[in-house]
């Protein structure tokens, strides 16, 4: 307790003297900023936090501490939203170049198939799907429009991709986590299918990964290939005629034909 008395001694003021408590706001921001390295969101908060926490101790004239709590959560905050924007611009500029170098690419050569463009749909493969002939074109086209119909659109942006990929990936367990496939998330006529191309890390390293080999799964994990592997559901699905780019022979009355591989009759009447 500390006494004072006025110049003209006639009266006595009586001061208390309170102890220092430490700012609530500012061991909260420390906390939320250092939480931050996990879960970025809570830096946004805790430099918030330090911020009141810096102006009310300030004001506080020394009835509040905690001052050196409130500059840490504040510098630590600040840092891991430089460190958190700084990966989320990453994972967006590499999410927009694999878009353009990877999966508009691939969306263009489904394009070409169904347009009967087969000669633009190899120039944008790499061997061994660049090297299919017109016929294994017709069957892969085929095989995915029995499961789907024709291609419509590409995810819009990050974190459509993410969700679709994780709702339609299941099938990826089966290639062992192997590092040469990039799975491609593809809205259909008849809904979503998992588009995975298989590149040549040697021709990757040299540009763009460019498909070599491509899978397309539905849902139920039925799945049609480019160039070989056809998956045996879809398999013996039948080739529209109609079908750009398809010339269906008829052989029927080939005269150059084998009698051999003409079908026997069985006769109900013995020899």
């Amino acid at each position: 307790m500390t006494q004072m008395q006025q110049f003209d001694g006639t009266e006595h003021i009586t001061m208390y003297n309170e102890p220092e408590r430490t700012s609530i706001a500012a061991i909260l921001g420390l906390v939320c900023s250092c939480i931050g390295c996990c879960f970025g969101v809570t830096a946004i908060l805790g430099v918030f936090l330090s911020i009141f926490g810096v102006v009310g101790i300030s004001r506080s004239k020394g009835r509040i501490g905690g001052m050196g709590f409130a500059i840490a959560g504040l510098l630590i905050g600040l840092l891991m939203l430089a460190l958190w924007g700084g990966a989320v611009g990453a994972a967006v500029y590499g999410a927009k170049q694999i878009d353009a170098a990877v999966v508009q690419p691939v969306f263009g050569v489904l394009g070409d198939l169904e347009s009967g463009d087969f000669d633009s749909a190899r120039g944008a493969l790499g061997s061994p799907a660049a090297d299919a002939t017109d016929e294994e074109l017709v069957v892969f086209l085929a095989g995915y429009q029995a499961m789907f119909g024709s291609a419509v659109s590409t995810p819009g942006g990050l974190l459509e991709y993410i969700g679709e990929a994780m709702e339609l990936g299941e099938p990826l367990g089966q290639f062992g986590g192997a590092s040469n496939l990039i799975p491609i998330p593809m809205e259909f006529e008849r809904g979503k299918g998992l588009v995975v191309i298989f590149f040549d890390q040697n021709q990757a390293n040299s540009g763009a990964p460019i498909a070599a080999e491509i899978v397309i799964f539905d849902q139920d994990g039925n799945s049609v290939s480019l160039p070989a592997g056809i998956a045996e559901s879809v398999s013996d699905a039948p080739v529209d005629p109609d079908l750009p780019g398809v010339d269906v022979e008829d052989f029927t009355n080939d005269p150059d034909a084998d009698p051999a591989d003409e079908p026997v009759e069985d006769s109900a009447d013995g020899p």
